[in-house]
């Protein structure tokens, strides 16, 4: 079962912008990747759902884009946004299965991936996928959804993770910092984001409650609504307890690998 469907896309869209299914829009694709030079680099986008982030990969930093996602109507709608853009040139993407990448080792100068990995569970496995298809002195540059350390006792985050429709696995930042490393990173990178986060979560609730409102229930029903306004209130709150901590993670193949 998808678990995008076409009008959960179409919300997340007037929330966060054509092309993105998490917020920060182009700003936050070029705060993840900051530092890095991406002119005519090989880029692997995991979970490029409908394919923001890789637009703004290869518009705005010359970057060639293959970008991966398991639900074919995510990739339907990033392939006419990127012909829009007038980057489809620069950008291939390819709907793939769960496990195993399908490249060659050495593939990549970076992997790139925006809120994407919590639906992944074997975060070990994932990892080593990674690594194996970054060329050596290559990075991986992301954003993931993580947990607090203190999680488990934080009412806020257990309240939002019983609403949230979503199969996530998440780990906080020392977890993966960890599994990074086993997995051969250097150079292990996790930067907070939850304060920039738990400010504009209350901007967004006040969107989706006021001048969204009745755009969200035209592409989909009062009930679906209220369902998920309820929902992003509980993630607002989440984050302001700080049970939910959006990072950027950073990491490199070391060279000469």
């Amino acid at each position: 079962m998808a678990q995008y469907a076409d009008e959960f896309i179409d919300r997340l869209h007037l929330v966060w912008g054509d092309g993105f299914l998490s917020p920060g829009g182009a700003e936050e694709v070029a705060e993840v990747t900051r530092g890095l030079d991406l002119k005519d680099a090989a880029v692997l986008d995991i979970g490029c759902g409908t394919g923001g982030p890789s637009i703004a990969l290869a518009r705005d930093m010359g970057a060639r884009v293959i970008g991966i996602d398991i639900e074919p109507q995510l990739l339907d709608r990033a392939d006419t946004l990127a012909q829009d853009a007038g980057v489809a040139d620069r950008i291939e993407f390819r709907q793939v299965t769960p496990g195993p990448l399908p490249f060659k080792h050495n593939s990549f100068d970076m992997v790139f991936s925006k809120d994407a990995l919590i639906h992944i569970p074997d975060k070990q496995a994932l990892y080593a996928e990674i690594m194996r298809v970054l060329k050596p002195g290559g990075a991986l540059a992301a954003s993931d959804w993580l947990s607090g350390e203190n999680a488990d006792d934080d009412a806020a985050f257990q309240h939002y993770l019983s609403l949230v429709p979503l199969d996530y696995t998440m780990a906080t930042a020392s977890q993966t910092a960890d599994v990074m490393r086993k997995a051969g990173f250097e150079r292990v990178e996790t930067r907070d984001r939850n304060t920039w986060y738990s400010n504009l979560a209350p901007q967004e609730v006040a969107r989706i409650e006021g001048p969204l409102r009745d755009k969200i229930i035209e592409v989909s029903d009062i009930e679906t609504y209220e369902k998920w306004l309820a929902i992003r209130r509980a993630l607002a709150a989440a984050a302001q307890s700080g049970g939910l901590r959006p990072t950027h993670l950073r990491g490199y193949n070391p060279a000469g690998a």
